[in-house]
């Protein structure tokens, strides 16, 4: 019988979902960059052009209060006036996956927000989160693998990677080892709940196994 294991709730919306053997678990979707308390978030789009800027604010704006459709229009509108707003791409990306049930749209935008900056860790989390979903899951590893390189204390990553490993790539070991990473990461980084989601799901498997 399979059981349903939600964890790791993004800021704005639900994370992609992983498909396992005998449970679903929720996997968390990188949400740093989203954030408009953070300046550096933002930086790219503003400083590429003040209308482009201007239409991301509002479509963070929107999403952030629900408007799904109306934060897709402004994002549509931040990419025409500057197609190298990668952060636009990002956002419009993460819209699609949770919200719109737009795989291949939101893959797409993935796809071009790494295109743009290649050091963008989220957007490499956040798009083995889909491909996971969509059964590729050796892209998902690779994907992973590249969050965790370009930033080590991503715990995100390895809470996501230890999922897939554990689920779907029959390495149980490398799961638990991974889901071990993310809860020290998480403590370290007092993320009090994230610590404890992880802490569970590594029990419960560690109970599975016998061990």
């Amino acid at each position: 019988m399979s059981s349903k294991i939600s964890l790791w709730a993004g800021t704005i919306g639900i994370g992609a979902i992983i498909i396992l053997g005998q449970s679903i678990a929720i996997a968390k979707d990188s949400m740093e960059l989203v954030n408009a308390s953070k300046p550096s978030a933002l930086a790219i789009s503003v400083a590429r052009g003040q209308g482009s800027g201007d239409y991301f604010l509002s479509g963070l704006r929107k999403q952030k209060q629900g408007d799904d459709r109306g934060a897709l229009a402004d994002y549509n509108r931040a990419i025409r006036i500057n197609p190298r707003n990668a952060n636009a791409y990002y956002n419009r990306g993460l819209l699609k996956a949770t919200k719109l049930k737009d795989e291949q749209g939101a893959l797409a935008d993935y796809n071009r927000a790494i295109q743009l900056k290649p050091s963008y860790d989220a957007a490499y989390n956040n798009r083995a989160n889909l491909k996971a979903a969509l059964q590729d899951y050796q892209g998902a590893l690779a994907d992973y693998n590249r969050a965790i390189q370009l930033r080590p204390r991503n715990a995100n990553a390895y809470y996501n990677r230890g999922v897939l490993k554990y689920g779907n790539l029959n390495d149980r070991a490398g799961g638990m080892s991974d889901l071990q990473k993310a809860a020290k990461l998480s403590q370290r980084q007092g993320n009090t709940q994230d610590y404890q989601a992880a802490s569970d799901l590594l029990q419960q498997w560690q109970q599975t196994s016998g061990n």
